[in-house]
């Protein structure tokens, strides 16, 4: 590509694609060039939004005619909320087009950068291709796994416990780690819990930050539909699913199926899935955590430690099931950051339990 410091142009469509929270859709930025300055710059800030080439083409006028673009995932060549962006900028005459990833999603993959390709565009796929995957994490592991990604998340003190006996939790974690559980709702497009956790804790489970239009789907897992229906979580703001056993649902419930411990969580992320969810985060309780746990579906897990001891009360997880040190789950990929106070700690879960 003639253009020069393409990996420049490129990073800094990657950090415009960070200011969106477009779940179910993809995380995208993109950067026009022409003559060694950007004429036009976007990112999909939300889903039913334009996307992220249609707002820099847009930005750019006429000065996209023979000017080169950099694009974090492939441009879609299908029609779905909005027209195909290849056909946007086939239309703009831009000279080039760098791709950082082509795009997993089999409606989508190969096909954009072909119909550009055909269109006579230079076309290259690769550059910066792990900083883009990293930046659209959700995206990529969902359509790598087929299946929403499952991030477990806790917030506790040094002791590993969420609670006081009394029931207390708000607040044990600073307000920087409660902002980041809040961007991790919005990034992952759903968040869980239990039954028990409404009961307790009457959450509204949105995610109250800027740059959130569509806020989470919510999801209550509930099978013997105690809960009243009335709890804040049920309440406007965003779409809430109350799981229930499919056997008792009535029609403003979710049925859902049914195992040997409870909630069939495989077939809860298959029905999920099947909604466009690309991410579940799983706030609580310990109970709901646990199972998760043991179901062998968790592909993460973020823990917010604050520098308190709580002394008793609740701890995050119960028991697995181990009976011997060589059993236990060992983690990999842990990073660790630090919050305000506190400590963010991000692990995967490599196998089932």
């Amino acid at each position: 590509m003639a253009v020069s410091d393409p990996i420049r142009w490129m990073r800094q469509a990657i950090r415009l694609s960070k200011r969106g929270f477009p779940a179910p859709n993809p995380r995208v930025g993109c950067v026009i060039v022409r003559e060694g300055a950007i004429v036009g710059k976007g990112y999909h800030p939300y889903a039913g939004a334009p996307h992220a080439e249609v707002m820099a083409l847009t930005q750019a006028g006429e000065s996209a005619r023979d000017a080169d673009v950099f694009v974090t995932l492939e441009p879609c060549n299908h029609v779905g909320r909005t027209p195909p962006c290849a056909d946007a900028l086939i239309r703009a005459g831009v000279r080039s087009v760098a791709i950082a990833l082509r795009d997993p999603n089999p409606r989508v993959e190969g096909g954009g950068a072909e119909r550009l390709k055909e269109a006579g565009i230079e076309v290259s796929v690769g550059l910066c291709e792990d900083e883009a995957k990293a930046a659209n994490w959700v995206f990529h592991e969902a359509m790598f796994r087929n299946r929403p990604v499952v991030v477990l998340k806790a917030a506790m003190g040094l002791d590993g416990r969420v609670a006081l006996p009394s029931g207390q939790s708000q607040w044990i974690t600073s307000a920087e780690s409660r902002l980041a559980g809040q961007r991790l709702r919005a990034e992952l497009g759903a968040v869980l819990v239990g039954r028990g956790t409404v009961a307790t804790d009457d959450p509204s489970l949105t995610a109250r930050i800027r740059g959130v239009v569509n806020s989470p789907v919510r999801i209550v897992l509930d099978p013997e539909a105690r809960l009243q229906g009335s709890e804040r979580v049920f309440g406007p703001g965003a779409e809430t699913l109350w799981c229930v056993a499919a056997e008792r649902a009535t029609e403003a419930q979710f049925p859902v199926r049914m195992g040997a411990d409870g909630v069939d969580l495989e077939a809860l992320l298959t029905q999920l899935g099947s909604r466009g969810v690309l991410g579940v985060l799983v706030e609580g309780g310990p109970r709901t955590i646990t199972g998760f746990l043991r179901s062998g579906v968790v592909d993460w897990i973020v823990l917010f430690i604050a520098p308190k001891l709580l002394g008793a009360g609740k701890t995050w997880v119960e028991d697995l099931g181990f009976q011997t040190l060589d059993a236990v789950l060992a983690v990999s990929d842990v990073s660790v950051q630090k919050l305000g106070s506190d400590l963010m700690v991000m692990a995967r879960v490599p196998r089932p339990l």
